[in-house]
């Protein structure tokens, strides 16, 4: 349903976590945009509980908004159908992204698709909406700006206690390989998304920002584990090549250490895990699917399928449970040549387990 006011002017639609655990990238991203005048608007399909919880904290303090991203779901079917979560790309982030747009099409000023490890620090501006109001001046015409995504890898910490915003920004190095974008929209020049832009924009008013990049920090290090990622996808890195100002940092730090005093938040922290479960399980089922024939010419194992993880095999534990988005789902009367099947009554389901 569409809001008529938005937490803040520039709002940051996060595409669809699921298995989620890498608590550390989110406090990252949090903070950063919370600097910066950003508010998350994160969708959850599942997430491991603790983290759940510290999440939920971070929405009743005001920094994001949780969204439901539910599985579709048939309660009475007549004829023959393609499962339709292994038929969809990406867990259908498109369709996440448009929900968001639409969301706050009358409401925010701004608004950016990105994934929870794509994060922005503004070049020139104090907050993203005076950034982004400087690009659209001197182009007036920009129906989106179009940010590059730099590969980075940082050292994580294994507990809140151990997490210090200015030793991860120290850790972090940069790759010099820039992979497809994503966007930051004015809402009433887009209507319709997809994961990195509109296919329905015109190429010619979408503006390449060449700096900054998004730091996209898809390789989260342990200090302690085997880190198997870097193995199974081999890139380079050296040192950090954007521009992330002292200031900032220091700022950034300041509003971590208020909310991990929080009494609530000292408690949570006590259960969010402290090594890596799915993260390695996730990207090896994607590597051998998608990415290691995509981007290294590997052998695909398997046959081709939507790129998402429901074939993937993930393991269920008892000493870390995950809460998954449910719904009540109802099927319309058969009708040709579609049928509406729906949902209704969202919630969050601890019944369901650790699930795509």
């Amino acid at each position: 349903m569409g809001r008529y006011t938005a937490p803040k002017p520039v709002i940051i639609c996060i595409s669809p976590q699921f298995v989620a655990e890498q608590w550390q990238m989110f406090l990252m991203h949090v903070h950063v945009a919370n600097r910066f005048g950003g508010h998350l608007h994160i969708y959850l399909t599942s997430i491991i509980e603790s983290y759940f919880e510290l999440m939920k904290e971070y929405e009743r303090q005001g920094y994001i908004t949780l969204d439901y991203w539910l599985r579709m779901k048939f309660t009475q079917t007549e004829t023959p159908y393609f499962e339709p979560n292994a038929n969809i790309e990406w867990r259908n982030q498109a369709g996440a992204q448009t929900d968001c747009l639409l969301q706050y099409k009358e409401a925010a000023e701004y608004i950016a698709f990105f994934d929870m490890d794509d994060i922005l620090f503004p070049k020139d501006y104090p907050t993203y909406l005076e950034e982004f109001n400087a690009e659209w001046i001197m182009e007036p015409e920009t129906t989106s700006l179009f940010y590059g995504r730099r590969e980075h890898e940082f050292l994580k910490a294994q507990s809140i206690s151990t997490f210090n915003f200015t030793e991860l920004i120290e850790s972090l190095r940069s790759s010099p390989t820039v992979k497809r974008g994503k966007v930051v929209v004015k809402p009433e020049t887009y209507n319709h998304t997809w994961i990195h832009y509109s296919w329905h924009e015109n190429p010619n008013t979408r503006h390449n920002v060449t700096f900054p990049h998004l730091v996209h920090v898809q390789r989260p290090l342990q200090k302690n584990g085997n880190n198997n990622i870097t193995h199974l996808w081999k890139m380079e890195f050296g040192p950090l090549n954007e521009t992330i100002k002292s200031e900032d940092i220091e700022e950034i730090e300041k509003d971590f250490e208020k909310m991990r005093d929080h009494e609530t938040i000292i408690d949570i922290a006590k259960r969010l895990p402290t090594q890596d479960f799915y993260l390695p399980i996730v990207f090896k089922c994607y590597y051998d699917s998608f990415y290691g024939f995509i981007f290294d010419h590997k052998h695909r194992n398997g046959p081709m399928q939507c790129p998402n993880a429901d074939l993937c095999e993930l393991p269920q534990r008892e000493e870390y449970k995950c809460i998954h988005s449910d719904a009540e789902y109802f099927s319309g009367p058969h009708m040709e040549p579609f049928t509406f099947h729906f949902s209704n009554n969202s919630f969050w389901s601890k019944d369901i387990g650790c699930y795509q």
